[in-house]
């Protein structure tokens, strides 16, 4: 029994010994971002202030009233072009001015002033959740005259086709649960998990380092202690084995076919961008990922064509960024994604937005 305790103890300090050195060595390097501290059910917390800092960046994270990381005042813009997505959209690891939605701003309005660009991007989202946002916040702004959707398939592909396509058809804002950002109900796990988020630099150097190695991450997702988001490994469920998950990209084609329908009700163009991996583009990424997942080369590309041509089948525009990216990364040569995080740098917000811009069509 002393034993036992000793073990105990000692094993206490060297924890607490070891949070310490971290704290001492990394700073705040390591501290929580905004999908622990912040997240709502659609949006971040109302009116954030955030200093957002890993290993690869230091950004501010502002948000506005409604939650979303945008200044643009809806009922003083003439025009608003609408972007829905998730961490790609909203510009995870890069300044707001930096996102690609920001960036696509920028250049529509030099040919007209008083049109702005709308970031509603949240991380973590899916394209049910992008529905609820536009049905919550932006269907009844009159302002609106163009809506992108950034899909990054990760993530983004809905396992769950339970979901009745006609409860979205007649989806109500009154009928979507916390339309205004309001903290919902947390579980046992979850609460552990955002304590230690915001107290242990150990636990968020195991949630932000170690997942970034492909094998761990992995490991550890499986017994469930980190929560690996859209790290690549979360991608290859979805994104590299072929027919396997065919029923689920036309589930979610559907899903998309009917945000489709209701916006361009309203007489607003609807577009959707599909948007590579890390893998997908750079070769080193690729050969580590298929040795770790076995994957077959023909199937590096196949989710993001299948989903391409089930959304052109329902009569949706869609554009397939892969192709892009992969002429301007020139082998690997140009960096467009961040080396440890798989989300864009700067460089590769610039390269979508560049794309985007040429695509946007408002309604007159």
């Amino acid at each position: 029994m002393r034993s036992l305790l000793l073990v105990i103890c000692s094993s206490i300090l060297a924890i607490l010994a070891c949070e310490g050195l971290l704290r001492l060595a990394l700073g705040d390097i390591l501290a929580a971002g905004p999908d622990v501290l912040n997240k709502r059910s659609l949006t971040y917390a109302p009116n954030m202030h955030l200093r957002f800092k890993y290993l690869e960046w230091d950004v501010t994270l502002d948000t506005n009233e409604l939650g979303f990381r945008e200044t643009l005042d809806l009922d003083t813009t003439e025009k608003v072009v609408l972007f829905l997505g998730d961490s790609f959209t909203e510009g995870w690891g890069v300044e707001a001015g930096q996102a690609y939605s920001a960036r696509v701003g920028e250049s529509l309005s030099q040919g007209t002033p008083r049109m702005g660009t709308y970031n509603a991007g949240i991380a973590e989202l899916d394209p049910v959740s992008y529905f609820k946002n536009y049905v919550a916040f932006f269907e009844s702004v009159p302002a609106v005259c163009f809506v992108g959707m950034g899909l990054f398939l990760g993530n983004d592909i809905v396992p769950d086709q339970s979901l009745p396509l006609s409860r979205l058809e007649n989806l109500t804002q009154e009928q979507i649960e916390n339309p205004t950002p309001t903290p919902p109900r947390l579980g046992f796990m979850t609460k552990t998990k955002r304590f230690l988020a915001q107290h242990s630099v150990i636990y968020m150097a195991v949630n932000r380092i170690v997942k970034s190695n492909f094998k761990v991450a992995q490991f550890l997702s499986q017994l469930g202690l980190v929560d690996i988001g859209n790290n690549v490994v979360a991608a290859g469920k979805g994104l590299y084995q072929g027919p396997a998950y065919d029923k689920d990209i036309e589930f979610t084609a559907d899903i998309i076919r009917v945000l489709r329908d209701r916006v361009t009700a309203k007489g607003i163009p609807f577009a959707v961008y599909i948007f590579p991996a890390r893998e997908q583009v750079s070769p080193q990424a690729w050969e580590t990922f298929k040795e770790l997942i076995h994957a077959e080369e023909e199937y590096r590309h196949y989710a993001n064509e299948h989903m391409a041509e089930a959304l052109r089948r329902r009569h949706v525009t869609v554009y397939d960024l892969t192709g892009t990216f992969l002429e301007a990364s020139r082998g690997g040569k140009e960096k467009l994604y961040f080396e440890m995080d798989p989300h864009w740098n700067p460089r590769g917000h610039e390269v979508a937005a560049e794309f985007i811009a040429g695509t946007v069509q408002c309604k007159q």
